[in-house]
């Protein structure tokens, strides 16, 4: 499934649409020539839409609008663990230190959930986050007998598989589970960990879709393209997909 999943998103993101569809077009074009040209042009125009701040607010405020009454954790209950998604930092084995995204907001709100002593445990959930979110919690003052790590998931589906396998480990038959992800990212996420034995409590953070959002200061601004708007359309559209497809 896993597999599966990699082959769909690498068609139908959006950059792989538009290319299919341009390539598809100019095909086209050989032998119907002016539906060729309405095939290539309709390409390039998605290409433009998708990269302008207002396709990515589009598909990105819906999925991050009901979490926007969570950013206080000091409103957050009490809970068995912390459990901090993989996908904001990543480490290379020709780099001396990980490397930090847009996402490597979880790991500081990890972090910062900890210290208000929300949940005695951390727990990393993510390949290559050994290596990667392990050492950044560290340097957050997270030590690291409060840090437990699950790195053989690959997807949102795993991570609630193997976390609850993890917990499973103890006495408690139902863990609760102050869950941290980005918030365009947890309600798939919720609704796999709402799947599990665990209680989950969501701990959102990273509101990439409200700080593009806010951000523009002009109204000509909400059409500009940028690489840094299609890449939030592509998180955001992988999103939806990913709901549907249940991963």
């Amino acid at each position: 499934m896993f597999i599966l999943n990699k082959i769909v998103w690498s068609i139908f993101n959006p950059v792989a649409a538009v290319l299919i569809g341009a390539v598809a077009g100019f095909i086209l074009m050989t032998r119907h020539r002016r539906l060729g040209g309405v095939m290539v042009a309709a390409s390039f125009a998605l290409l433009w839409f998708a990269s302008t701040p207002m396709c990515a607010c589009i598909l990105g405020l819906p999925l991050e609008k009901p979490y926007v009454g969570a950013q206080n954790f000091e409103s957050l209950p009490e809970a068995d663990a912390i459990v901090v998604l993989g996908g904001g930092v990543s480490k290379s084995d020709r780099l001396l230190y990980p490397e930090m995204f847009d996402a490597a907001d979880r790991v500081w709100h990890a972090a910062r959930l900890w210290k208000a002593r929300k949940a005695p445990i951390v727990i990393t959930s993510g390949s290559n986050d050994l290596a990667s979110t392990v050492p950044l919690l560290k340097d957050f003052g997270v030590p690291s007998e409060a840090i437990v790590s699950e790195d053989e998931s690959r997807n949102t589906y795993e991570n609630s598989r193997f976390t609850e396998k993890l917990l499973k480990k103890g006495a408690n038959a139902s863990p609760t589970i102050l869950l941290v992800t980005s918030a365009w990212h947890m309600k798939r996420a919720s609704a796999n960990f709402a799947k599990t034995s665990l209680k989950v409590v969501p701990a959102p953070c990273d509101y990439s879709a409200h700080t593009a959002y806010y951000s523009q200061r002009l109204f000509f601004e909400w059409f500009l393209p940028s690489a840094d708007s299609l890449a939030r359309t592509s998180f955001f559209f992988k999103e939806w997909l990913g709901r549907f497809a249940r991963r």
